[in-house]
């Protein structure tokens, strides 16, 4: 994240998903952004002032500060200074409207018309109202102007029914925002990410599997996609939701989780393999469900090796892998590093698994050692800015 930017204002129109942007809210204060918010008369009749400064919002705004002074100027202007990113969701037609026309008959119109940084719309509405050709050319108008649309999403709207209208996701909505807080380093490039676990099937229930739980590739994928990277993320069982990238493809087993990585590496700068590929497949697959044996004897056999397989196309590409160990870790991370002809590699304990923290040792093709300890995202901010 570009350090100097961290405020955030949220405007918040008269749409029933008004309730959601408190847990938006809620999750830009944990990250640690300033957050102020501007509620429109509208807004009024679902949400409320004090709910928003509950949850750490730094000063709530609503049209009766319309003509007040902030900072020795009018308070529109004073916000539209202040703020990096402006988010209005739920937006309605009517603010949408407003917007496309230049508008400004409140105190967030006003705000988003004196300011100069990026504005995100995000709306939401009945199916009928936002496919009206009056919306669309709206939107459309917006899109030109350099305003930035988060499309809304299909599903049960306020009236029950169900169709294209309801406000986006509330992780992607954080997400939408914090691609505008950072620097763009990985602009045009494309990067492709692997994340969880695969499962070989001994019959139709039954699998052999790992501990992965996918967190540390997805968040790489979404820190990829925050630094300005095209992602591909190919992902096994996770136990997470999958972020919006570029592309994503869900595998099941090893071998299924290879080829779509040799498919999609041919247009990638750089593979980050973060998966937890099974080691071993069963020798025969068995049809029919086992029924409940007092023994049986299971035959394993080696699964493909993905980074080997893929080391044959590596060219001028950048490869990071994992190293999980029990014991001499470091030893054998070194070994995998060199073998495997990687650029980097980061050695983790088990004790990462599942983890929402972690603690790790970055090594370079140099054998320079790096170590780092935080959450997922600050791990993998951590090793791009290495890597990069």
């Amino acid at each position: 994240m570009n350090k100097n930017k961290t405020n955030v204002l949220l405007g918040i129109t008269g749409g029933v998903a008004a309730y959601k942007i408190l847990e938006l809210l809620r999750l830009l204060v944990k990250k640690g952004f300033k957050v102020k918010v501007v509620l429109t008369k509208a807004a009024l009749n679902f949400v409320t002032p004090f709910s928003f400064l509950s949850l750490g919002a730094e000063e709530v705004f609503t049209d009766l500060d319309q003509f007040s002074v902030k900072d020795g100027s009018s308070i529109h202007l004073s916000l539209s200074r202040w703020a990096h990113v402006i988010l209005v969701a739920p937006a309605t037609a009517d603010i949408i409207a407003k917007i496309a026309n230049g508008i400004s008959d409140n105190l967030l119109l006003t705000t988003i018309l004196a300011s100069k940084n990026p504005v995100l719309i995000a709306p939401s509405m009945n199916e009928n109202m936002y496919l009206n050709p009056i919306t669309q050319s709206n939107l459309e108008k917006l899109k030109i102007l350099g305003f930035k649309i988060i499309e809304p999403e299909e599903g049960y709207l306020a009236d029950l029914q169900q169709g294209k209208g309801r406000l986006k996701d509330v992780e992607d909505l954080f997400e939408d925002i914090m691609y505008f807080l950072y620097d763009k380093p990985l602009l045009n490039k494309k990067v492709l990410v692997t994340a969880g676990a695969t499962r070989e099937f001994i019959d139709p229930v039954r699998f052999i599997t790992n501990a992965s739980s996918g967190k540390m590739g997805i968040a790489l994928a979404k820190v990829a996609k925050r630094l300005g990277a095209n992602v591909t993320l190919i992902f096994g069982e996770v136990s997470e939701r999958i972020p919006e990238v570029d592309r994503s493809i869900h595998v099941t087993t090893t071998e299924e989780m290879k080829n779509r990585v040799i498919e999609n590496l041919k247009e990638a700068d750089i593979l980050l393999m973060v998966a937890a590929p099974a080691d071993y497949k069963p020798t025969t697959y068995i049809d029919k469900k086992l029924p409940k044996l007092d023994k049986y004897d299971l035959k394993l056999e080696k699964t493909d090796d993905i980074l080997k397989e893929a080391s044959k196309y590596k060219e001028n590409k950048l490869f990071l892998g994992f190293a999980l160990q029990t014991e001499d870790l470091i030893e054998n991370a070194k070994n995998k590093l060199l073998e495997k002809n990687l650029d980097f590699i980061v050695a983790n304990t088990p004790s990462n698994i599942g983890a929402d923290t972690g603690k790790i040792t970055l090594i370079s093709k140099a054998l320079d050692m790096f170590e780092f300890e935080g959450t997922k995202e600050e791990i993998a901010h951590f090793i791009f800015s290495k890597i990069i």
